[in-house]
């Protein structure tokens, strides 16, 4: 390294660090919510022009690598897969090998555009990640406005790609902002110095978009005078695999205190009770019908109830709904088993739905939730209310639940979500926290809210991620763009052919 960089290394490099750790607290448990509309622009700084040329990759590797080890520190425990547990490094070197000559393009095409360019590269990146079974969506931008539901209403409509679209062109544009001032007092060398009207142009935008924004979040966020239901969320404070020594014994602890819970909830008025992930060793159907159909007829509540059997090919992990009536209806396998923890579920990829007294409802299983795909399959066929049974441990307590915000938004379907001990909640169809029991250290509770039904099926659900594939669609073409200009610029220029010369005027 030259000695001369030397400074401007040790500066870049804690300009980046600083975005992981404004990042981080942006999250829960954190929730410093506020801060993820800067946090990259360290970072992005750093890359563009503090850190040289030869070393830009080194802002976007420590800022998003050291982000992932505040988001996922002590996040896996020890039966996860080799992999996760060094996801942070993993992803350090991707992001590394990515922004290897990112600066150098972007001088080349110039910082005009840049804002668009580089939220559009982003959320196309998050959209394909997303779609890989050990990352799902987690550590999306937009989950640190969980709590913010006066904010995230246009999320019906753009779904959590649109919203991190926003997030980051935000940061861009402030970026850009900061990025002339430097170019101005030529504090870096710079090839392409960012023009001032650009970055003036583009910070303005971007608050008229902000503006229009929370104009639309905060008129659809009124009271439309929606039904409501009473619904609940089981937290036993117990797992299964704590309750006795053999299966039967298991089960007979667990049947016993969510029974009592569930007759505690609809004293309290619940209509729908929700049991946690693989509550029950056995089939309900078969090994517990008549002892479930009883509890449902007594309590006048609609049940669900997780499961878990093991066969050959694989667990069924699933979900029944038991009506008042005693009847066994619209049995969910689990879509999206844990792959990281060995998981599997051999009755996945059917999505029933069930007309129950109060309106119709689904069932998603915990990792469902993570995606953005099985939530609006069940809200096209009418959804208005999603069971989630789940099973957590306790270092994603803080976070796990704060994802039904998001399908609740995306889907205009109320949620509840049971786990054993450490983060049930109940969430209404307008992302409106009703109730959580977050404890990662463990308790049991009895969660009811009231929730309103909220009517239509968004667009985010019809359309799905429609933001993130014009993300995607945005990407190549200005790929293909680039790849046809520097072909125009590389071709030889056309020979002109010599004059003709009439030999006979010559000659006369």
């Amino acid at each position: 390294m030259d000695p001369r960089h030397a400074g401007r290394v040790l500066v870049g490099c804690a300009l980046a660090a600083m975005s992981a750790a404004l990042l981080t607290f942006s999250f829960a448990p954190y929730d410093c919510w506020w801060l993820v509309w800067f946090a990259l622009v360290p970072m992005v700084v750093a890359q563009y022009r503090v850190l040289p040329a030869a070393w830009s990759a080194l802002g976007p590797t420590l800022g998003i690598g050291g982000f992932m080890v505040g988001y996922f520190g002590g996040f896996f425990p020890g039966r996860a897969a080799w992999y996760m547990k060094v996801l942070p490094l993993l992803v350090a070197v991707v992001v590394f090998v990515a922004s290897r000559g990112e600066r150098a393009r972007r001088d080349r095409a110039g910082y005009a555009t840049w804002p668009l360019a580089g939220a559009v590269s982003w959320v196309a990146i998050e959209l394909f990640r997303s779609l890989v079974p050990a990352l799902a969506t987690w550590g999306l931008l937009g989950y640190t406005l969980y709590r913010q539901a006066w904010l995230i209403q246009p999320v019906r409509i753009v779904g959590i790609f649109g919203l991190d679209l926003l997030v980051v062109l935000v940061n861009y544009a402030i970026a850009m902002a900061v990025i002339a001032r430097l170019d101005r007092a030529g504090a870096f060398e710079a090839p392409v110095a960012v023009v001032p009207r650009h970055a003036v142009l583009w910070c303005g935008g971007v608050l008229a978009a902000l503006v229009v924004w929370c104009a639309f979040s905060l008129s659809s966020s009124r009271d439309r005078g929606d039904p409501i239901v009473r619904v609940a969320a089981l937290q036993p404070g117990i797992r299964r695999e704590d309750a006795g020594t053999t299966p039967a014994t298991r089960d007979r602890v667990m049947l016993d205190r969510l029974a009592a819970q569930t007759r505690e909830a609809a004293s309290r008025g619940a209509r729908l009770v929700v049991w946690p992930e693989a509550a029950l060793g056995a089939d309900p159907a078969l090994a517990y019908r008549s002892e479930l159909g009883d509890l449902a007829k007594d309590t006048g509540a609609t049940l669900v109830v997780g499961y878990g059997v093991r066969t050959p090919a694989g667990a069924r992990n699933e979900a029944v709904t038991v009506d008042p009536h005693g009847d066994f209806v619209g049995r969910f396998g689990k879509d999206h088993p844990v792959v990281f923890f060995g998981g599997t579920s051999v009755s996945r990829g059917t999505y029933p739905t069930v007309d129950a007294v109060f309106g119709r409802m689904g069932t998603l299983i915990c990792n469902d939730m993570h995606f953005t795909d099985t939530a609006r399959k069940l809200a096209r066929q009418g959804a208005k209310i999603i069971a989630v049974p789940s099973a957590d441990w306790p270092a994603i307590a803080a976070k796990a639940y704060t994802h039904s915000v998001f399908r609740a938004l995306e889907t205009g379907a109320a949620f509840a979500k049971s786990e054993y001990s450490v983060d049930s909640a109940i969430v209404d169809g307008y992302g409106r926290i009703a109730a959580t029991a977050v404890t990662p250290g463990g308790s049991e509770a009895v969660l009811v809210a009231d929730v309103q039904l909220r009517g239509g099926v968004p667009l985010a659900a019809r359309l799905g991620d429609w933001v993130g594939w014009l993300c995607v669609a945005g990407v190549v073409a200005r790929r293909l763009w680039g790849l046809r200009a520097r072909g125009v610029r590389a071709a030889p220029p056309a020979s002109t052919p010599a004059p003709s010369i009439d030999r006979s005027s010559v000659e006369t």
